[in-house]
Formats: structure tokens, sequence, C-alpha cells
């Protein structure tokens, strides 16, 4: 058995390492504070690049959230599937195969209201070039840009003007605005809510621009984990987080302010050890676990706080780790430094109960991007 705090595991010897193990009472929990944060579910459309899982989708829903963002179609055929009530694709789509798909996804759940984003004149060009050929109504959101430089346009007059051509196609229906400000990832609450403040002037100043032209905005969705509070507590506006289903290491350091706990962990093994050397070998290489950040911050070990994350290869993962060191063959459980490009490494998350007991496997449905 491995326990620490609230994080037990029965028998890791029933698991082949590396593993990814999802601890359903916190993820429970994670859903639920969301949901308290913002006055309700429903002033959430909740990312599920995170979880990548239908079977976490259907919980979402249970527990009040059932508006999802989504950044791949195989995503959106996901939450579609666990029955989702509202569904944006939040990608620009370039290519008219995909906004085939699109629109298949959308006629085959007439139930569910369902949009994409558009920045450019060219995504409205191809969104009306699949939807004329169909014969099909599609819904259309803005992508604004505050100041990332991702994707999205700028306030101001191009963005009025892009917004009036979406409304001048017979087939496309102006939807409303979408917004990520994932550049402003401030520890400071007081300066996150300020970041957040401005861009939530800005749509409330662009959105009566807008409607004061005629048109109609039905929907403004904003935000990220950082920020999603700010934009839900806000009439009219809806939340959008993704990390915080499972958070991770980086979320936890970043704003220990938050109430989420993390969920999603790997188990893993020692493999060698060099006692002269204070380092030990886990399976814990860079297919294991995120490698966009630095590799000592990549993941952490519980119960050994001063243990840290020093040479990556595919396979291996070495730690060096002050005072005594585990023993080979040692189970040890790692907290992703970065969980939703560690989630696409498995092909799903081993469930885990109060006791430590594995009580389901929940496939990442969506892990592939098609």
């Amino acid at each position: 058995m491995i326990a620490w705090e609230d994080y037990c595991v029965a028998e890791p010897d029933a698991l082949e390492t590396p593993a990814m193990l999802l601890f359903r009472d916190l993820m429970d929990h994670n859903i639920r504070s969301a949901c308290e944060m913002v006055g309700g579910g429903q002033n959430l459309i909740a990312h599920v690049k995170t979880h990548k899982a239908e079977a976490v989708a259907c919980r979402q829903i249970e527990l009040g959230i059932s508006g999802f963002k989504c950044a791949t179609l195989k995503e959106l055929e996901m939450v579609l599937q666990a029955g989702a009530s509202k569904a944006i694709l939040a990608f620009p789509q370039t290519q008219e195969r995909k906004v085939d798909r699109f629109c298949d996804l959308t006629s085959s759940h007439p139930d569910a209201w369902i949009a994409t984003i558009v920045s450019s004149p060219i995504h409205v060009e191809v969104l009306d070039a699949v939807a004329s050929r169909r014969k099909q109504q599609l819904r259309v959101m803005l992508d604004l840009d505050p100041g990332m430089h991702r994707t999205g346009i700028g306030f101001g007059p191009d963005a009025a003007k892009l917004y009036g051509e979406i409304g001048a196609h017979e087939l496309l229906e102006p939807s409303g605005f979408h917004l990520f400000d994932g550049h402003n990832e401030f520890s400071d609450a007081v300066r996150r809510e300020a970041a957040a403040q401005r861009s939530i002037d800005f749509l409330q100043e662009f959105r009566q621009q807008i409607e004061s032209a005629g048109m109609p905005v039905p929907y403004v969705v904003a935000g990220g984990s950082f920020s999603f509070p700010y934009y839900a507590r806000t009439e009219g506006m809806h939340g959008s987080p993704g990390t915080i289903v499972y958070w991770d290491a980086y979320n936890t350091r970043a704003m220990p302010d938050l109430p989420f706990r993390c969920a999603a962990l790997i188990l893993t093994q020692v493999v060698d050890r060099y006692p002269d050397v204070g380092t030990i070998t886990t399976d814990l290489g860079y297919k294991a676990v995120s490698s966009d950040l630095p590799v000592e911050e990549r993941a952490y070990l519980l119960g050994h706080d001063t243990a840290e994350l020093v040479r990556q290869s595919e396979e291996h993962g070495v730690f060096r780790v002050p005072g005594e060191l585990p023993e080979v063959g040692d189970y040890l459980l790692a907290v992703p430094g970065h969980i939703c490009p560690t989630t696409i490494r498995y092909p799903g998350t081993h469930v885990i109960d109060t006791a430590g007991e594995v009580v389901d496997y929940y496939v990442h449905t969506s892990r592939d991007r098609l």
C-alpha cells in the first residue's frame, strides 16, 4: 500500500507502471468547488482538453456543468455523446473537410447549442463555403485577442467588421464572443483579477457597440483556469476553466489561494538507485509525463518534498533525493507539473476510491485528434 495524506493506493502491484491514477473524490471536490465559486455550473463552459474522457464529462454534467469547450473535433464528438447542452469548438477551422465533420456533428445533435470560432475572413469563407454547399446553418463566435497573440482578433473596428461579415452570410449565425487570456498567469490574486477586469470591460463595451449596431451577441465565453471566476461571476458571461478538474503542480504553486486539489497522479516505480550520487531512477520518462516545462518542474514526488527531477529520457526519470533513498522496486506517486499534455500519454486512467481501491477505468476517449 502507498498512503500519503489524502492519497492511497491499496495494491500498486496490480497496476503496470507508469500508470495514470484519478482520485475520484478529489476530482469531484474540484468540480463542485468550481461551481460554488461562480454561483453554479450553468455559468461555466468547461474545457475538456485536460481530461479527454467521456466518463469525466458525464460526471461534470451530473455535478452541474453541461457546457463544454473543445480544441479538437474528437473532443467535440465526445462531449456531445456525453450529453452536453452547449459545446464550442474553440479552434479556428481552415480545412473544408474538418468543417464538413463539424457540420455532421452539429446536424446529428440538433438539441445541443453548438458553435465554432473565427478570427479571420478566411475562417468565415471556409465555414460559408461548406455551409452553402450543405445548405446548413452554423453558429459562429468571434474569437477576440486580449493580447496573447495566439488566435483571435484585437478589439476595434476590424473586429466589429468581421462580426458583421459573419451575419452577412445567410447560413452563418453570429453567436457571440470567445476570449482566452492565458498570458495573464498572475500568482497575485489582485493582479489576476485586475487583468481579467480589463478584458471584462473591453468585452462589455464591445458587446454594447455590436448590439447597438443591431447584431445579436447571445453568448460571451472567456477566461481559463487563472481567470474563469471573474468572467463567470459577471452578468451575461461564462467562465471557461479546464485544468481545474484535475489540477497540477504548476497551478498549485501559481495559485495557492484556490481550493483545487491535484486529483490525477502518476504511479511510478524505482528501477535503480545510486547512493553515491544521491539519485534514483524511475520509469517516469518524458513519455510518461508532460515535458513542456523545465526538467525540474515536470514532476514532484509525494512524501519527498526535497526530491528533484534532474534528468529524463524517453523511459527514464532520474530524481535527486536528499537523505535516505527509496529502494529499487518501491512505488512512488508523482504529481505532474502540467497535467493536460500528460493525459494524452495514457490510453486511460485508473479510478481510485478513498480506500485506495481501483474502482473504474476511464478511457481517454478524445486522446486522438480526429
